[in-house]
């Protein structure tokens, strides 16, 4: 088995709107994954595992073979601005062992599956991190019954302390609360009910295992809303609460057509709204445009931002580098072997190896990620000096010769003669 670097000790920290490590500002780029979440009822699939049928009380053992792809496309881009970042999501009952309709023959084959399932993240989140890629454990479903109920249910609280029990010496890990919250009142969402963990008492089970665990947070509307997070701040700053990540899921598809909130305009919007209110960092943990057009409109959202022509994705994700918003696209599916037709939603459709390298759509349908990893991924270039002054070695210089044709276009070179010549 390969060796990573030693695991570093991290401070994480936010200050204004940014996420910080050690001090220094930095964004999370990486990929989102599936299966795990579905994994106790979906014994045999390909989901990281090399399966021991012959000794079901080690049914699990971890398929490196499987892992080992992500983590050369993740590893390769850290900085000391960017670290790379894989979302697992999982599931409630799968980690207590509870019952469920979907797992129940799973559940009587493998007595311990639930602590078998737990192993198996303790190992997968353990090669990732001695590589120095965070994991983010997302909270996806309470039980594999109901998949994604509207808000996470009365176990989550005990999932969570169970977790962060289980993780709480590992700086590299972070916690994603609930995956996508919806048809839900705030109140419900914030503090629970008789039915449902609230976000506040998750946070609490957490916090009581871990030394400033870093937080990520999702509003109502499956993760995409401004207003709830915004009233949360309230009781968060009440709380003296930090390293806390507010989460967004934008996606358009046959789905969300006719939804005008879920375009990249009201996307940025959203992430305005949160900054201008609140004291705390951005992330997206999900983002996705089926078969959209790889490069243009998507639905009846716009097919251009700020003057450029390109697909929702990248929209997305010129966006989130815009106002140093960390991003995962939706997702790393193991099964996956070469394009997904139908949804065009597998971020490892590409052909070389098939299954085991990003999306690379030669018929115009569906993000191209090779591209957009190469574009996006890593920190870019550092931008020359103020020595390398345009325009006669002044800003007035410099700002005279910005391009008057484009608004957009004139502002981000003042932008830059600022920079170069101050």
């Amino acid at each position: 088995m390969r060796r990573g670097r030693q695991r570093e000790v991290i401070v994480w920290s936010t200050a204004g709107n940014a996420l910080r490590r050690n001090g220094r500002d930095v964004v999370l780029h990486g990929l989102g994954t599936t299966c795990t979440e579905y994994l106790a009822r979906g014994i045999g699939m390909k989901c990281w595992v090399d399966y021991d049928f012959a000794t079901p009380a080690t049914l699990f053992k971890i398929d490196v073979a499987q892992l080992y792809p992500l983590i050369d496309i993740l590893r390769v881009i850290a900085s000391d601005d960017v670290i790379p970042v894989v979302r697992i999501p999982l599931t409630a009952s799968s980690w207590l062992g509870i019952n469920t309709t979907a797992s129940a023959g799973n559940l009587a084959k493998y007595p311990d599956l639930g602590g078998q399932y737990q192993r198996l993240i303790q190992a997968m989140v353990a090669e990732f991190t001695a590589y120095g890629i965070v994991s983010i454990l997302d909270l996806h479903w309470t039980d594999d019954d109901t998949e994604n109920a509207p808000m996470a249910g009365v176990s989550a609280v005990d999932f969570w302390s169970s977790a962060a029990a289980l993780f709480a010496d590992n700086s590299y890990v972070f916690y994603e609360l609930y995956n996508e919250p919806h048809a839900i009142s705030q109140d419900v969402w914030a503090k629970g009910d008789a039915t449902h963990s609230g976000m506040l008492e998750m946070m609490a089970a957490v916090r009581k295992h871990t030394d400033a665990p870093v937080i990520i947070a999702g509003g109502g509307g499956y993760a995409y809303d401004a207003a709830s997070l915004v009233t949360l701040d309230v009781t968060l700053k009440a709380q003296a609460a930090t390293n806390v990540l507010w989460n967004f899921h934008p996606y358009m598809g046959p789905n969300q057509a006719g939804d005008l909130k879920k375009c990249p305009s009201t996307f940025e919007t959203y992430l305005q709204t949160v900054f201008n209110a609140t004291d705390r960092p951005a992330i997206v943990t999900e983002f996705g445009q089926q078969c959209q057009p790889t490069a243009g409109a998507a639905e009846h959202c716009e097919g251009t931002y700020d003057g450029k022509t390109m697909g929702y994705d990248e929209a997305v994700m010129t966006i989130a580098s815009k106002y140093g918003v960390s991003w995962l696209p939706w997702a790393w599916r193991p099964i996956a072997n070469g394009p997904n037709t139908k949804t065009c939603m597998d971020v490892n459709g590409g052909t070389d190896p098939a299954g085991l390298s990003l999306a690379h759509p030669t018929d115009g349908r569906g993000a191209d990620f090779k591209t957009l990893w190469s574009a996006f991924a890593a920190a870019p270039s550092p931008t020359p000096t103020p020595a390398g002054c345009p325009g006669g070695g002044t800003l007035a210089g410099c700002i005279g010769e910005c391009p008057s044709t484009s608004a957009a276009a004139y502002s981000a070179c003042v932008k830059v003669c600022i920079y170069r010549c101050s």
